[in-house]
């Protein structure tokens, strides 16, 4: 499945999943050995492959008319080159965000699609580095083969906003033309039965982007309890015949920062919620969608209703979800623990730059997504750190001043960062790596922050937690136990929500994952992973996991409740 919604009607779409050849290859790229690999994985979850780091080449037939195509990647882990009947036609660096190639005049019959999958780190790779969660390789999202004519809309992005009578939606639509000859067309985007249609637009390359407002005063708010979706229909038309479309979907919802408060439709929302890696089990991070399903059903059993996709963006389908059952989403930009060494890399800004570009411009649309997130625990108290934070910033508020921007931040009372976010966001870990005291320590790092910029702004708790090893009980509650995992988390829970002065908080973790072999702190994490998640890896839940729910279950959605929780 591609996404959890239609998106074309007239546009042809092939997904190019099941089996395809895959050749491990050597650092000589000679052949080693050949698999057979069912699209999406990743290859370590293959005998003989779990710990392969290296690269490997795929292949398939394809079957297409004469005409234009477009090819689709959601997810190649980390680096891609592609080819087409031999001839390189595309390459991208970095695994969690989609790339698209088009093939103009393609001939009618079979031809072969190859993909060099590459999940090597190298000197030029500055977001991809042995880290504290596994770096996969393959294939893990899926490929879509579109047929298109000679133009196709790129995107949709709508921005709704209150008013007095009801909710307006600015729409953007952007429009490619594949040939190289001019193209004249007509447009129109019709939401809840409103119709706008642009004006004949002329062009001979590139992107033509076309905006317009409707407004509406009889739709629904998208919120927790009432996760409303309405969708959004393009199509390009010549001479009077509709060549291409485009649905989307998304809520009428709106996010402000005012003063300590995050209003979601101009209510203060409380944060209860989890970190999560997108992986589940043996099958690494090409995590089916009733896996996804899963994951939600869980995290709402516990009464929270945020998840932070750490530390990089999501499967598209694990979005859709999330907008379809009302959860929030911190979605972050890939980086965690980038310090000035490969900050000041020459590919740094070009892949950090592309990262940030792909996931707003992909996943704009989804009302879940309430904050972006950014380079987590990453050097904010250099020269180069700020120069990095500032590039961030200024690149995502270039593409969404809709939403408000965050860093999680560990480098306390050095950080020179501050004054950038919307929101404060701390990771701290009391009673487990220090024992500073939490509620003195949140308030001294507020006191910090207000020094480079004196104003009131909403504090997270964004990363918070202890690990256990499942099934490891201890009457002592020794480290490791879950017996002090949840003794750990439910001190810590009562006391964030007794603080005024924080607007939420997010365990670290929903889920156990694994760390790469190479991580410098990998031998710190029992078998491989960090085991900090209130579930295993495999779902099976800690004593923590009812020690979080029966807290979260109690503990208030709004602000305005809060008091009447205690």
């Amino acid at each position: 499945m591609i996404r959890m919604f239609t998106t074309n009607i007239v546009r042809e779409l092939t997904e190019l999943g099941g089996s395809w050849k895959m050749l491990q290859l050597s650092e000589k790229d000679e052949v080693v050995k050949e698999y057979m690999a069912v699209i999406p994985s990743c290859w370590e979850s293959m005998r003989g492959l779990e710990n392969f780091r290296g690269h490997c080449k795929y292949s398939r037939a394809v079957q297409t008319k004469a005409g234009n195509y477009r090819l689709i990647f959601n997810g190649v882990s980390h680096t891609a080159n592609v080819y087409f009947d031999g001839v390189h036609i595309g390459y991208h660096y970095g695994a969690y965000t989609p790339f698209d190639i088009v093939l103009p005049n393609v001939s009618q019959g079979e031809h072969i699609l190859e993909v060099v999958a590459d999940n090597r780190f190298s000197e030029g790779s500055t977001l991809h580095i042995p880290n504290d969660y596994r770096s996969w390789g393959g294939i893990t999202r899926p490929v879509v083969l579109e047929k298109i004519s000679d133009a196709f809309i790129r995107y949709i992005h709508v921005t709704t906003k209150q008013t007095d009578a009801g909710w307006d939606a600015d729409i953007e639509i952007a429009v490619n033309n594949v040939s190289a000859k001019d193209n004249t067309l007509n447009a129109k985007v019709t939401i809840e039965g409103q119709t706008v249609e642009f004006d004949k637009i002329t062009f001979t390359d590139g992107v033509c982007k076309l905006n317009a407002t409707l407004s509406f005063e009889k739709v629904e708010a998208w919120c927790q309890e009432n996760p409303a979706l309405y969708m959004a229909r393009a199509e390009l038309i010549c001479d009077g015949k509709v060549i291409d479309d485009l649905n989307e979907r998304f809520g009428f919802r709106e996010v402000k920062v005012v003063g300590r408060d995050i209003l979601v439709n101009g209510r203060a929302i409380y944060i209860k919620g989890f970190n999560r890696h997108e992986e589940f089990g043996v099958l690494g991070n090409a995590v089916p969608e009733n896996a996804m399903a899963m994951d939600l059903d869980i995290i709402a059993s516990t009464g929270a209703n945020l998840v932070r996709t750490s530390h990089y963006p999501n499967d598209e389908r694990f979005l859709d979800l999330c907008d379809e059952r009302g959860f929030f989403v911190w979605e972050e930009s890939h980086a965690r623990q980038i310090y000035a060494k490969k900050m000041s890399h020459p590919n740094f800004k070009v892949q950090a730059g592309a990262c940030i570009d792909e996931m707003i411009i992909n996943h704009y649309n989804h009302p879940s997504i309430i904050m972006w997130g950014l380079l987590n625990e990453c050097e904010s108290y250099t020269d180069i750190g700020r120069d990095a934070h500032v590039f961030h910033y200024d690149r995502i508020k270039s593409l969404d001043k809709s939403r408000p921007v965050t860093a999680a931040a560990n480098k306390f009372f050095k950080d020179i960062c501050h004054d950038l976010p919307d929101i404060l966001s701390f990771n701290v870990y009391p009673q487990w790596y220090y024992d500073h005291e939490p509620v003195d320590f949140v308030n001294r790092l507020e006191e910090y922050a207000r020094q480079q910029k004196d104003i009131d702004r909403p504090i997270l708790i964004s990363e918070f937690g202890a690990a256990a090893i499942y099934g490891y009980r201890a009457f002592s509650a020794v480290k490791y136990s879950e017996d002090r995992q949840a003794d750990i988390l439910k001190s810590l829970i009562e006391t964030f929500y007794g603080m005024d002065n924080v607007s939420g908080m997010i365990i670290w973790m929903f889920a156990d994952g694994r760390v790469d072999n190479t991580f410098v702190d990998w031998n710190s994490r029992p078998k491989t992973q960090n085991n900090k998640g209130v579930v295993d890896i495999y779902r099976r839940p800690k004593m923590s996991y009812y020690t979080v729910s029966d807290l979260f279950n109690k503990m208030a959605n709004y602000v305005d409740e809060k008091e009447n929780k205690k």
